[in-house]
């Protein structure tokens, strides 16, 4: 008799396997096939996994069903459930690696924004689902003796991107209620450099330019204040610090700071 953690293994392998033959049906020997083939059997149990792993993908990924139609997203999750198979029965861990599965699909190739606005999207995911902002605590900062030695530390919540794509008008033009006037172009120079954050249960996001994502990407990376600093002057001198830093930490974008 088959062990129960080899049948649980070997019923997820059919489930998620693609295509089932007399060969690789791993469930076989343990059905009755009187009635339907072992095959047929697995099959039913196949559909109704990969549909409810693609209802998943739905849910993390509306701007690219969107853009594709449903009926051909539905037949690139079954692609991209084959060579990703989920590894938790928790489904908001799943899907991290469409975005690079999407570069590599040959039928949606020549869209080369989709791989960024999926990784838009994901970071969306994982804003949604990350920690609560701690409380920043001013009166601590007002007693730092160097404020320039400070490491500044960002709420969970923060994701900051760079894509050569306009993904932010991408993915506003696919919106309920989406604005009217958003001009989009492709061509041509379309650096965008984005930040996600949410305030309450709504993910929020913020286009910033160059220097200010150097600066948040600094402190991302666990530079000190005024190694950020220079940074983002780096990148413009005239980057009014000061004005960013304060509307950061009031948006909980920055959530506090070790000395």
């Amino acid at each position: 008799m088959t062990k129960l953690a080899e049948l649980q293994t070997n019923f997820i392998h059919d489930c998620l396997s693609g295509a089932l033959t007399a060969d690789n049906t791993l469930m076989a020997n343990d059905l009755n096939t009187q009635l339907i083939s072992a095959q047929g059997l697995m099959g039913i149990y196949q559909s109704s996994a990969i549909a409810n792993i693609t209802n998943s993908l739905s849910l993390s990924y509306p701007v690219i069903e969107k853009l594709v139609g449903k009926d051909f997203f539905q037949v690139m999750c079954e692609q991209y459930i084959v060579k990703h198979w989920p590894t938790s029965g928790n489904m908001d861990d799943y899907g991290e690696y469409f975005s690079s599965f999407l570069a590599e699909f040959e039928q949606v190739r020549h869209l080369s924004y989709l791989e960024d606005v999926a990784q838009l999207e994901w970071r969306f995911h994982q804003s949604s689902l990350a920690n609560d902002n701690s409380h920043f605590d001013w009166a601590r900062l007002a007693n730092v003796a160097s404020s320039e030695t400070i490491t500044f530390l960002l709420s969970p919540s923060v994701s900051i991107m760079h894509s050569t794509m306009p993904v932010d008008k991408i993915w506003l033009m696919n919106q309920m209620n989406a604005p009217e006037n958003i001009e989009l172009s492709l061509d041509g120079d379309s650096d965008t450099f984005i930040m996600l954050f949410r305030q309450g249960l709504k993910t929020e996001m913020m286009t910033v330019n160059e220097s200010e994502f150097t600066f948040l990407q600094s402190i991302e990376n666990g530079l000190n204040f005024e190694a950020a600093i220079e940074s983002a002057k780096a990148v413009d001198a005239n980057i009014a610090i000061d004005h960013s830093l304060k509307q950061y930490i009031e948006l909980g974008i920055i959530s506090g700071f070790l000395i």
